[in-house]
């Protein structure tokens, strides 16, 4: 056993001798149940540890493992402490422990990028399944073996949350693991020290600046998860920046695929009928044909997967219709100036002579130079606009709105209406026969977040309430 972890497991045992079941010892939060536990803190900074420590005092943590030296004076209750600085990194390692290695021979597939980690890692898991695979999925849009998934609260959850359900995984029998890696939770070392055997980069632009601070910063916490990858990298080739972030990365290793990359030979496998011109389902047939390829699947597996109509993923790109007057209503989460635009095409193409209707704001406490972009871009493509809320947290929701719309030099035909059901009413009173009406931002999401509010709302509900 590991020098430290060794120390670890003595401490525990020095608190408690009686242990049976060393995973139910420990509290990683908090927030979590405390009682009878011990608590431990993998931080870096002391800033708030003494509040975090006795309020799990309170909740009765029987001793705490902590990564930073603190002054035992301050705690409300004499327990017994262990400092290590061995769990800054190596928490993984001490969970793999714990949980004996839970995915020892399986196949784990790392799927990050700004904009649709969500929908491509759901493609890969319906994709194996059909396949006769059992596939372990965690993603924003909930955990579990796929399609049988329980909400989540997190894109890339807490290493703790991470390792119990790969251990359900493992007692599920699953063969391949399929993990969303947010560009926070591979800085945060949320998944350090798990070997990959596939990572997939859907694509890389601008987002998350608040957090990284510099564009510099992002590229190289999505850098970290091709340096866990043990086989090969997935990358969009028709995201440029994508491909000059990585061009330093081993060749051997990176499998390009695209729409336009192979495109002749996909629509060799594709019936007639199924050949689409949607840029987005003829990427993920880019990629299914490549991962699959890769594994020496056959072209007649191939073409039936390839064939396959895949399930809609709720806030992503989602279609309603109104009978009352035939408008079309597409549901979906972008929140970049990317995905916006992407969005914003399709639907411009798709509604023809027809008028487009966009509804959209932006979250608060985030990159403030994506809105006044994005206000340009949706007045590229649309006939009107709606600005609402997002999340505005903590920031003003008009001084968003304004940013938003600042720049927008024609800015006829542009309702400013915060509230957002109010505004999803107004879109929905205005369209007509044949319209189409984007409301983009939220997707699937059950709030709207406000300073230290969470108000529920979701688009999908409330529009289909207004519908029937």
């Amino acid at each position: 056993m590991n020098r430290d972890i060794n120390k670890i497991i003595n401490f525990t045992k020095s608190i408690n001798s009686r242990i049976i079941d060393m995973r139910k010892v420990y509290s990683f939060s908090s927030q979590d149940i405390c009682k009878n536990k011990i608590l431990v803190l993998n931080i870096k900074s002391k800033r708030n540890i003494y509040r975090y420590i006795n309020e799990a005092i309170d909740k009765g943590i029987i001793g705490l493992i902590v990564t930073v030296p603190i002054n035992e004076d301050r705690l409300i209750k004499n327990i017994p402490v262990l400092h290590t600085n061995y769990l800054k990194d190596n928490l993984n390692i001490f969970l793999d422990y714990l949980y004996e290695s839970p995915l020892k021979s399986k196949k784990v597939i790392g799927v990050t990028g700004t904009d649709g980690k969500t929908s491509t890692c759901h493609l890969i898991a319906e994709c194996l399944t059909a396949l006769g695979k059992r596939v372990g999925i965690i993603s924003t849009e909930g955990n579990g073996v796929y399609p049988r998934l329980k909400q989540s609260k997190y894109t890339t959850p807490r290493s703790d949350i991470l390792y119990e359900e790969f251990s359900i995984f493992r007692d599920k029998n699953v063969d391949t693991v399929i993990i969303e890696c947010s560009s926070q939770g591979l800085d945060q070392g949320r998944l350090n020290n798990i070997i990959f055997t596939y990572s997939v980069i859907t694509n890389i632009h601008k987002d998350h600046i608040e957090y990284h601070k510099t564009f510099k910063n992002y590229v190289e916490s999505k850098i970290k998860l091709l340096n866990m990858t043990k086989k090969h990298f997935f990358i969009n080739e028709d995201c440029k920046d994508t491909i000059s972030n990585y061009s330093n990365i081993k060749q051997s290793k990176i499998i390009v695929y695209g729409k336009y990359l192979d495109a002749g030979k996909i629509n060799d496998l594709v019936k007639p009928s199924n050949i689409s011109k949607d840029l987005i389902i003829q990427t993920n047939r880019a990629l299914l044909y490549k991962y699959l390829l890769n594994e020496d699947q056959s072209l007649k597996t191939i073409r039936g997967i390839l064939n396959k109509k895949f399930k809609a993923i709720k806030g992503r790109m989602n279609y309603f219709s109104d009978k009352r007057n035939s408008a079309t209503y597409i549901i979906d989460y972008a929140h970049t100036e990317q995905a916006l635009d992407l969005v914003l095409k399709y639907a411009k193409v798709k509604s023809g002579k027809s008028v487009l209707i966009t509804l959209f704001g932006c979250g608060g406490n985030r990159d403030k130079g994506k809105r006044s972009r994005m206000g340009i871009i949706a007045k590229k493509y649309s006939d009107k606009i709606i600005l609402t809320d997002d999340n505005p947290r903590n920031e003003d929701s008009m001084n968003i709105i304004n940013d938003i719309h600042k720049k927008i030099k024609d800015k006829s035909n542009i309702y400013i209406i915060p509230n957002r059901k109010k505004a999803i009413k107004k879109a929905f009173s205005m369209s007509k026969k044949d319209h189409i009406v984007v409301l983009a931002g939220k997707g699937n999401e059950d709030y709207i977040v406000y300073k230290d509010k969470s108000i529920s709302h979701n688009d999908i509900k409330y529009l289909k309430k207004l519908i029937k």
